[in-house]
């Protein structure tokens, strides 16, 4: 629970004030969560998607930055509903407005970030798209979020971090999680090396080749083998046959024509 009269608490009051906006709204208890896990100074901060989270982070950041889809024109705007509200600080805010799969790639970060919040687009691959141009700029110590772990694909996000070593997980707060940045090397985001990384360390290989299904016989083989073993034991008989007649020729010649020797 946020404490009465905390910042968080006052965009709780102001969230009853006003229908929801058309993105959804995060729970009061997470922006309480994010006051209390932001570090002690933030400079430069920046989030995707926006709503209340905006409010907030306008307050505790010199320099905030939103990247969002511009929706003003339509019912129930995002960027409306934190614009709206009289706690906002337009002055420490920077909006940069489009789909985040086109404006992060070519955006140029010029200071380090203190405090992320990746809340944007939740189909795959957009999370780790998001993440890939975040997390090369996050320093030491600097707190990074990311909401809605409840969805399949956010949450394998969500599991990777916590096994990462440049991430310490230091929280869930409902379906948000919150990460501090280590001061491990960050992990070159124009190579490979995923040998390296814990997640797939622990999971390598993820799907292992079948057993080797042993081969069939060939029927005809088959057929083979059955056909020598009969002329084989057809052999065996005439041999044994032959081999009584040369025996009572022999005995004929010592005894004489013997009716039981023809």
């Amino acid at each position: 629970m946020s404490a009465p009269g905390s910042l968080s608490a006052q965009i709780g009051e102001y969230e009853r004030s006003i229908a929801d906006h058309r993105s959804g709204t995060v729970d009061t208890s997470v922006l309480h969560a994010i006051e209390r896990f932001a570090p002690p100074t933030v400079n430069w901060s920046m989030e995707t998607g926006c709503g209340k989270t905006t409010i907030l982070l306008s307050n505790l950041s010199a320099h905030h930055h939103v990247f969002a889809f511009d929706d003003r024109a339509e019912e129930r705007s995002s960027i409306r509903y934190y614009e709206d509200c009289p706690l906002f600080k337009r002055e420490c805010t920077t909006e940069v407005l489009g789909a985040t799969q086109l404006t992060l790639p070519v955006y140029q970060f010029t200071e380090p970030i203190d405090l992320a919040l990746l809340d944007g687009p939740h189909g795959y691959p957009f999370p780790e798209l998001e993440y890939y141009y975040v997390y090369p700029k996050l320093r030491p110590g600097a707190l990074l979020i990311i909401d809605d772990i409840h969805i399949p694909t956010i949450h394998r996000l969500h599991t990777f971090l916590a096994e990462e070593k440049m991430f310490d997980l230091v929280h869930i707060e409902r379906t948000t999680s919150f990460f501090v940045r280590t001061s491990a090397p960050t992990f070159f985001p124009l190579g490979d090396g995923w040998e390296h990384q814990a997640f797939n360390k622990a999971r390598f290989p993820a799907y292992p080749p079948p057993a080797a299904v042993p081969p069939q016989p060939d029927p005809r083989v088959a057929q083979l083998h059955q056909r020598v073993a009969e002329l084989e034991d057809q052999l065996a008989h005439w041999q044994h046959v032959a081999e009584e007649r040369r025996l009572k020729r022999r005995l004929a010649r010592r005894l004489g024509d013997w009716p039981f020797l023809r």
